[in-house]
């Protein structure tokens, strides 16, 4: 049976080259295990949790309005 160090460190380890989906459902079962934790496995629990955050939040892309889209693409028109 693995401990949950060996779980943590597992989804930590996939969690790098993880898509944004992959990354939400790892955040949401580690959500899930922390109440049962140790304090010591709660605490890298926590730290993984901002770790799969900042990798979820690097892959999310900003669209922009549709009035500042528009302005781009008339400004890139006049310029050709």
């Amino acid at each position: 049976m693995r401990t949950i160090t060996e779980i943590l460190n597992a989804i930590e380890a996939h969690a790098e080259c993880a898509i944004a989906q992959e990354l939400l459902r790892m955040k949401k079962e580690v959500r899930q295990l922390r109440p049962s934790l140790c304090p010591d496995d709660q605490e890298h629990a926590n730290a993984l949790l901002l770790k799969l955050e900042r990798l979820v939040s690097e892959q999310m892309v900003v669209v922009p309005d549709d009035a500042a889209l528009e302005e781009r693409f008339q400004s890139a028109a006049q310029a050709a």
